[in-house]
């Protein structure tokens, strides 16, 4: 009996041992990971607001309330989901509404396509009579001066489509595609989306725009989960007062 308590306590005390060097090993593992110091909440805001200045000197304002709408969606999903870090105190709505200006500009290049007039060169030939100008000749009076001009055609030259909305019905299918697993469609309707919105992209100040994506990139980035293995709060996850 003496003999089997021995046993008994000493493969307690082995698994005491290695209980306790696991927990050492997670400890020092968390360590590593946790080594840094996480950059104050100003610089992602700091970053995003440069950004937008980048995005307004290329591509003007956000005018389609789609690129609102879209926008709006999407940062409600990232706090919801946890990507981006909902910070406390006087940094959370500040940093909400740069946000949200920041994924208007992203969706500005993606839905950016306005209203367009596709037909806008039909035109058809027309003759139109030139008044007389004062001080001509009687025969000038009596004689109309008639000239050939080139005026649009209605109902067809002034044809508008809005093309943000054809742009919004792509993404949604492209979308649906991806989320269902069909390749083939995802890609058909992702190639219709570019080839719509190359006009747009003709019009945008690349530029600036390419600086716009990398800041608001940074900026977006530097408030996502992916950063915190690297980081160690001042006050806790998202806290600084």
């Amino acid at each position: 009996m003496e003999r089997e308590r021995g046993n008994d306590d000493s493969e307690r005390d082995e698994l005491a041992r290695r209980v306790r060097s696991i927990e050492e090993r997670l400890d020092s593992l968390e360590e590593r990971g946790q080594g840094g110091v996480m950059a104050h909440p100003a610089w992602p805001l700091a970053t995003g607001l440069t950004a937008v200045v980048f995005a307004y000197l290329g591509m003007a304002v956000p005018r389609h309330p789609y690129q609102y709408l879209f926008a709006a969606l999407l940062l409600a999903l990232s706090y919801h989901r946890g990507f981006l870090l909902l910070f406390t105190g006087k940094w959370r709505w500040t940093l909400a509404a740069t946000n949200f200006v920041n994924l208007s500009y992203f969706f500005m290049i993606i839905l950016g396509g306005g209203v367009r007039h596709p037909l806008f060169w039909l035109k058809a030939p027309a003759v139109i009579k030139q008044p007389a100008p004062d001080g001509t000749s009687w025969y000038g009076r009596m004689v109309p001066d008639y000239s050939l001009q080139w005026s649009d055609i209605a109902g067809l030259s002034d044809w508008s489509i809005d093309v943000t909305k054809v742009q919004a019905f792509l993404l949604i299918a492209t979308l649906a595609g991806a989320l269902f697993r069909f390749p083939g469609f995802t890609s058909l309707a992702a190639t219709a989306l570019l080839i719509v919105s190359i006009p747009a992209y003709l019009a945008f100040t690349w530029d600036w725009v390419m600086l716009f994506l990398i800041l608001a990139s940074i900026a977006l980035y530097l408030q996502s989960q992916p950063a915190l293995p690297r980081y160690r709060y001042r006050d806790g996850p998202g806290r600084w007062s």
